[in-house]
């Protein structure tokens, strides 16, 4: 592993939650896009040396995610660092995004959406 255990991007907070997981906590912001998906990219490669990892991605407020932002977070190139995703939301336009999201743009690596941090890190460890 790096010695870097966080990176501060423009959209939130990236750092290790556990062996084999990284937490994203993203920001209050006005919408997510394909360059903040990018940041977020680099920032897991750096923090993580080019290895793979469950992404827990914590979004406690609505934020739009663009058109681009969302067909490039699904594919290949964009989960070159990814294992699975397990997005944590809590409100009904986030979800309703989030399943937009997995039956439209339809990621390379599984991906689910949860209520609660816990839930999301009991699916992620099955994939450890």
């Amino acid at each position: 592993m790096n010695t870097i255990d966080k990176i501060k991007t423009a959209t939130g907070t990236v750092s290790f939650q556990e062996e084999g997981i990284v937490r994203y906590q993203i920001d209050q912001t006005d919408e997510i896009t394909l360059q903040n998906v990018k940041e977020y990219l680099e920032a897991v490669r750096n923090l993580g040396g080019g290895k793979a990892f469950c992404n827990l991605v914590v979004m406690k407020e609505f934020i739009q995610v663009g058109d681009e932002a969302r067909k490039y977070a699904a594919g290949e190139e964009s989960n070159m660092y990814t294992i699975a995703d397990a997005f944590v939301i809590n409100s009904i336009a986030l979800k309703l995004v989030g399943n937009f999201y997995i039956r439209y743009n339809k990621p390379v690596r599984p991906t689910r959406i949860f209520n609660n941090e816990e839930d999301a890190l009991v699916w992620l460890r099955t994939f450890l």
